[in-house]
């Protein structure tokens, strides 16, 4: 089947759905606000339908795209039946807006007919100071996409939202004519993208190199005093950009260089968009079950396969990087033993070898108590050591002295809820995109045997993925 011919589309995808919507939401007399959710599968037998390739092909202005990183769970999503973000006049006043919005979201899920997501991030410090490049999102941005494509086990599928609000004082039928005519606009696969390299004018980090080995130094010195061991100081570079880039095609190339991450963009509006490719899980659940890793210490892929396991070795025996991953191990193992009745230790100290990159990292499950739910699993576990510092308590104010800029969603909670379940990654690996400025952050955990030249070098090679598909040109 050519999923590429609009009329072959049409007849196998779009205009089945419809009609499934057009049977079972009309004819449904339920009055009360609800979720109705409505899936088809997809004959895909030759394997052509790439869900972000897909998701390129769409005029709608919002998309939303996540990817598990084991690939088995993927959407793409165009629209959106239900929005929650920080900028909504009912939450921002209030300064526990995140536990409301997350109370919204719990409600809206558990009253759907299948199960719903709402896919989103939050800011890394919801107490900071906004900046421009943030303003649209606000700091907490959460959808639920009108329609998605999404694969699940090498399955796939086309699947509808429509959030129903009586209180809206619009009609069924009126809501189906709308949801509709949008799926009647919905393009096919199209054909496959022939861009390698996106080209820049200019660059420039903050800090730039000759402060960020001062910062280091100094924040070294006041470990002792500020009874410290670690800290995470992030770099912002902004790259502006000869055109204009769907922020879209930019993570479908950043994909096409990266394994085992997380993949996820969150497009709010034509060339604004928040998009990375993380490795770091934060936690995900299935009804009282968590599963949650610890990540820590870096050290380069290397060029040839005897390499990359004499670099492994090397930072699997580095006091430096082992100090480092053990406050993140500790501090994880500790945190879920609040949350859970009980822990346990799957693997410890082990290798986790990205495209570029190779990380100590280890994993948890346990069996969460009745009363932690998932506003208050991210509060507790979130920020970790691997992107704030050990220990917690004060960081945020010591982040600031040496961080002169919003971090925005970067290291923040990242990925979606549901019903029963729910999966969120740490953002980091990521950055912004607004127009034909491109900010990507990126960060180094510092402890008292770093060296900065070598902490600035890490830097440089955790967005080496990003600097090949970047052409100064």
């Amino acid at each position: 089947m050519d999923l590429k011919d609009k009329q072959i589309f049409k007849k196998n995808i779009t205009s089945p759905l419809i009609k499934n919507i057009k049977e079972y939401f009309l004819s449904d007399k339920t009055e009360e606000e609800k979720f109705y959710r409505f899936e088809l599968e997809i004959d895909d037998t030759a394997g052509d339908l790439d869900p972000i390739s897909w998701l390129l092909e769409q005029d709608e202005q919002v998309k939303t795209y996540w990817s598990s990183r084991n690939k088995n769970f993927c959407v793409a999503g165009i629209g959106s039946a239900d929005m929650i973000t920080g900028n909504v006049r009912e939450y921002s006043a209030n300064r526990y807006f995140v536990k409301d919005i997350f109370a919204v979201i719990k409600s809206r899920v558990s009253n759907s007919n299948m199960p719903v997501k709402y896919f989103g991030c939050l800011a890394f410090n919801e107490n900071d100071r906004m900046d421009s490049s943030w303003e649209s999102f606000g700091k907490a941005y959460f959808l639920v996409p009108k329609i998605e494509i999404y694969t699940l086990d090498r399955k796939k599928f086309i699947a509808c939202n429509i959030f129903y609000k009586p209180s809206e004082n619009k009609s069924k039928n009126d809501i189906f004519k709308e949801m509709q005519q949008f799926i009647e606009n919905i393009e096919p696969l199209g054909e496959q993208t022939e861009v390698k390299k996106v080209r820049y004018e200019s660059r420039s980090d903050n800090p730039g190199k000759e402060k960020w080995l001062k910062n280091i130094t100094l924040a070294i010195s006041t470990f002792d005093f500020e009874q410290i061991s670690k800290i995470v100081l992030s770099r912002k570079t902004i790259f502006k950009l000869r055109k204009v880039i769907s922020p879209v095609l930019l993570l479908m190339l950043l994909k096409n260089i990266n394994i085992e991450t997380y993949d996820f963009c969150f497009q709010n509006k034509e060339n604004n968009g928040f998009l990375g490719c993380t490795p770091e899980l934060l936690y995900s659940r299935t009804n009282d079950a968590i599963y949650s890793e610890a990540l820590a210490g870096s050290i380069p892929r290397g060029s040839s396969a005897k390499q990359e396991k004499e670099f492994g070795e090397d930072l699997l025996k580095s006091k430096k990087d082992s100090d480092e991953y053990k406050f993140v191990f500790d501090y994880i193992k500790k945190t879920l033993e609040k949350l859970c009745r009980n822990v346990k230790v799957i693997n410890k100290k082990e290798i986790l070898k990205l495209s570029y990159v190779q990380h100590i990292y280890s994993s948890f499950e346990g069996t969460l108590k009745s009363d932690s739910d998932d506003y208050e699993i991210i509060s507790t576990l979130h920020p970790t050591p691997a992107v704030s510092g050990y220990p917690k308590q004060n960081m945020n104010e010591i982040l600031k002295r040496y961080e002169t800029f919003y971090r925005g969603f970067y290291a923040g909670p990242v990925g979606w809820i549901g019903k029963d379940n729910s999966e969120f990654a740490v953002g980091i690996r990521s950055g912004v995109l607004n127009n034909n400025y491109l900010s990507v952050f990126s960060g180094a955990g510092i402890v008292k045997k770093s060296s900065p030249e070598d902490e600035w070098n890490e830097i440089e090679n955790k967005i080496s993925p990003l600097l090949k598909i970047l052409q100064n040109k």
